[in-house]
């Protein structure tokens, strides 16, 4: 089951995939909704019978000083991303498969090494890491496995927003700022989305049946955003 807050994208993606009748997909903005999150779960459950995996993968990457930054762009941030997520987590715990049940939350190297400009994405990355831990340690009792993905700069639709914002505070070009990023990783490049969603493949798979309350760098080794 695919779920984002345009449904068209969400079908034509569902539809790009390699056994289409096997997935199924419904638009839907959650913003920390419980009332959306239950209607996310109920038809997940629905379609598929047994829900045995979560995957939490939203938000942007807003470029800015923490304190230069609109309280409404922090309270949407914090609404999409962290309450998000969490209203999301609260209403699959009760279906999902025990033992044997895992979610994955999708962060971001800031939050661990915090990046002063990516303050939004810094914060609640941070929060988010936190609250990995702690429901991983609560959920482990059940054989439900909770564990984290920090993808650096990727190279998807959103490094080109991130490469306005860094232009903007440093004063280049966006070109140059892309440049930057792009060269910023030892290993040559940047990672990409199949390499975020392989390792969640792995994460979820019984080949990391012992791994959870912790995180995974998934950045070409650069571990922090350009500065």
């Amino acid at each position: 089951m695919l779920v984002g807050t345009d449904a068209e994208r969400a079908k034509k993606a569902a539809e790009s995939l390699d056994a289409p009748d096997r997935v199924f997909s419904m638009g839907c903005r959650i913003d920390g909704s419980e009332r959306q999150a239950r209607r996310v779960v109920d038809a997940a459950r629905g379609a598929l019978g047994e829900l045995t995996g979560v995957v939490n993968a939203a938000g942007g990457a807003t470029v800015g000083h923490a304190l230069d930054l609109s309280w409404s762009r922090w309270q949407e941030d914090v609404a999409v991303k962290f309450w998000g997520y969490f209203a999301v987590i609260r209403a699959a715990v009760p279906h999902l498969a025990s033992p044997g049940g895992v979610i994955v939350n999708i962060l971001g190297v800031a939050g661990k090494d915090p990046n002063p400009r990516l303050g939004p994405g810094t914060v609640i990355n941070g929060a988010l890491r936190g609250l990995t831990k702690i429901l991983a340690d609560d959920l482990a009792p059940r054989g439900v496995r909770v564990v984290a993905v920090n993808p650096g700069a990727t190279e998807t639709d959103l490094l080109r927003g991130m490469a306005q914002g860094y232009a903007r505070l440093n004063g280049v070009s966006e070109e140059e700022a892309l440049a930057a990023m792009r060269a910023s990783g030892p290993l040559g490049r940047l990672p990409t989305a199949r390499d975020i969603a392989e390792a969640v493949v792995f994460l979820m798979s019984e080949g990391a049946s012992l791994i959870t309350g912790t995180s995974l760098d998934i950045d070409g080794g650069v571990h922090r955003g350009p500065a």
